[in-house]
């Protein structure tokens, strides 16, 4: 089981791909349109309200996880998946919100099916990559990581 903080170590890197991956779509979907301060302030919004949602949806599947063990493959799926699902509606509606008039159906839906297709799948490696982490902790110390 990922002690707290590895969670918000794992949440830190997530949030770091997440800026880099948030304001180039920006750029690619919007053009000219994502001017610097559109769009810092649509990633700020973006995860001020993602680091919260995410770190709170990785603390409840670890509750799900038995102690001393890793979590499975398929709930990390199911844990990746939920938060993109949860990320993918947030990112719709701030899109229209920042972007008004200019954020068509087709515009915003394909931004934000290209990030959160993207998001799906580093989520679900960094998952991975930080079980791996607490397994190999576990198998060093010979017990479980204390949850902090």
């Amino acid at each position: 089981m990922q002690t707290r903080r590895q969670s918000r170590l794992e949440v830190a890197v997530d949030w770091l791909c997440m800026l880099g991956v948030n304001i180039g779509g920006q750029m690619v979907a919007y053009g000219m349109l994502a001017t610097t301060w559109r769009a810092g302030t649509f990633a700020a919004a973006t995860i001020i309200l993602a680091v919260p949602r995410r770190y709170t949806i990785r603390r409840v599947f670890n509750r799900f996880v038995t102690p001393g063990t890793g979590q499975s493959h398929r709930q990390s799926w199911l844990e990746a998946g939920t938060d993109t699902l949860m990320a993918f509606g947030m990112s719709i509606a701030l899109q229209l919100l920042w972007y008004g008039a200019t954020a068509t159906w087709a515009t915003v839906g394909g931004l934000t099916l290209g990030v959160y297709l993207l998001t799906l799948l580093r989520r679900y490696i960094l998952r991975r990559v930080f079980e791996w982490w607490a397994h190999r902790q576990v198998t060093r110390v010979g017990q479980s990581p204390t949850p902090t």
